[in-house]
């Protein structure tokens, strides 16, 4: 019963009407010479339902522009509600190949004619010298 006194005063609905102008709690408290966290505590479900009728009109709004062909709005409504992206598919082996170029890479692995069992001689062979020269250095 308390709830519909409250929900039925004048404060009530002025403090709904000025959340669903997007007033801030600090704007609607200084209006009513009210202390920020009253007016957070007393009329929380004033301050929800005016955010909520916000939301709503924005939300119709952005669909009407959108109807009437306003791209930008288009593309933010399918990004948001049909998950499409900017992203482009990406050519994973040329982008690997440039990748490989500036690691110092002149010649691609990608386009090289060798086998794995080559690819890992090459690879043993180079550890190898590698510890050579280590047993050298230390003795």
């Amino acid at each position: 019963m308390a709830d519909l006194v409250k929900s039925a005063s004048p404060q009530f609905d002025k403090i709904q009407m000025l959340a669903s102008f997007g007033c801030s709690i600090i704007e609607i408290a200084k209006y009513f010479q009210m202390d920020e966290s009253t007016v957070r505590k007393k009329y929380k479900e004033a301050l929800e339902t005016g955010r909520e009728s916000l939301k709503v009109k924005l939300r119709q709004l952005q669909w009407d522009h959108a109807a009437r062909g306003n791209t930008a709005l288009l593309i933010w409504l399918g990004k948001q509600y049909l998950g499409q992206t900017d992203r482009k598919e990406i050519d994973l082996i040329g982008n690997l190949e440039s990748v490989l170029k500036e690691c110092g890479f002149e010649d691609s692995p990608i386009d090289a004619e060798f086998t794995i069992e080559e690819e890992d001689t090459k690879q043993a062979e180079a550890v190898e010298s590698r510890r050579l020269q280590a047993n050298e250095d230390s003795a």
